[in-house]
């Protein structure tokens, strides 16, 4: 019968080793007349340092050979990263099915028992090695889209890197920004109203015999400049709280929750492990923003009668828990708000991690690393 399937690609290199002259020649002439680009090969180092020198497509390979046999020349092939993937069909008399289960342990994809029929050779060898072409190609695809991925990768890392530096640099420009304006408000703005306090303070000392309406009306603006005061006071505090530079993270924070309960109406509860954390003026600042933050949170959304916050040395630097007995929500949920992102940023940005847990109420821990010795 005359294989009449379509002639190969050029260019294909089959292997053939076999230690019977008369079998290779059969074989060289079929797969030459099919297209092929055939190599022979008749003994088993022979065909070792062939293959190893250039893979082939193809291995059409003997059992019985004098030396190394066909089942060791497979074994060091597929031992072999230059030669492991190339497909390797046996040629052999034995017709075992033990002797097949070796060959196929081995790593063949394939027998042909002798004698063989020339379709058949032609068929199998046809099959494999267009198996072995599309895998190779498959394999090059992912390789390379492999390669495109880890570029993406590395690209969008990148991206994140100096998106973070961005975040920090705007972070810090909005620190000193709001330094600038609560320097501001308590320098001129403070003295300003102080000066009218005293002036009006005055006045109303002095309009005693003009009257009630007058009189009435000198303590109202007396009051309004009093609150006017505080209000500044509070605001400039929002900015940059000054505390936090004369006393202390600790007192700074003890203060804001202090301030938060009389605003809000709902308690909240400072404690810390020690007085004191020797932490950078950045790092400061980062921790009460995230307090700030997270207690605007509480007082707008949680629904909550009471919250904590609480700080520890933990092994690893600085741990920060903020915890409120309010509704909770899921943390997984797709969220509008910049705030728990913002929050993220900033731990980010100080090499930290955070980690929120909104199933029984809403719980924060932020963990700060500390250079070594600031936790001792």
């Amino acid at each position: 019968m005359t294989d009449r399937s379509p002639a190969p690609a050029a260019g294909i290199e089959v292997l053939v080793v076999d230690d019977t002259p008369a079998s290779l020649e059969l074989l060289d002439g079929l797969l030459s007349r099919a297209g092929y680009v055939v190599r022979a090969a008749q003994d088993a180092r022979m065909a070792l340092r062939s293959a190893r020198a250039r893979a082939p497509d193809l291995i059409l390979l003997d059992v019985r050979m004098p030396g190394m046999d066909g089942y060791e020349l497979c074994r060091r092939l597929k031992a072999d990263a230059a030669t492991r993937d190339v497909p390797v069909i046996f040629l052999s008399a034995l017709r075992e099915t033990g002797d097949m289960v070796k060959g196929f342990a081995l790593g063949a994809v394939d027998y042909i028992a002798k004698p063989f029929q020339a379709d058949e050779v032609l068929a199998r060898v046809r099959t494999h090695v267009e198996l072995y072409r599309l895998q190779t190609r498959l394999e090059e695809s992912v390789e390379a889209r492999t390669r495109q991925l880890r570029q993406s990768e590395a690209e969008l890392r990148d991206s994140q890197e100096r998106l973070r530096e961005l975040t920090g640099f705007l972070q810090t420009v909005r620190e000193d920004e709001r330094t600038s304006i609560a320097r501001e408000l308590h320098d001129e703005l403070g003295q300003a109203l102080t000066a009218l306090r005293i002036d009006l303070g005055w006045l109303r000392r002095q309009c005693g015999g003009l009257g009630e309406t007058v009189r009435t009306r000198a303590d109202a603006a007396y009051a309004l400049v009093e609150r006017t005061i505080d209000s500044l006071r509070r605001i400039s505090e929002g900015l940059r709280p000054g505390m936090l530079d004369v006393l202390g993270l600790c007192a700074a924070l003890e203060h804001l929750a202090t301030q938060f309960a009389e605003r809000s109406g709902i308690a909240c509860d400072f404690s810390a492990d020690r007085d004191e954390y020797p932490l950078g003026p950045g790092a400061s600042i980062a921790v009460f923003r995230l307090v700030q933050e997270a207690l605007t949170n509480v007082a707008r959304h949680a629904g909550a009668g009471r919250v904590t916050v609480r700080l520890d040395a933990a092994d690893s630097g600085l741990r920060l828990t903020i915890a409120d007995d309010g509704r909770g929500f899921d943390a997984a949920a797709p969220r509008k708000g910049f705030g728990l992102l913002g929050m993220n940023e900033r731990v980010a940005a100080l090499g930290g991690h955070l980690d929120i847990d909104g199933s029984a109420g809403t719980r924060i821990v932020v963990t700060l690393p500390l250079e070594k010795g600031e936790n001792a």
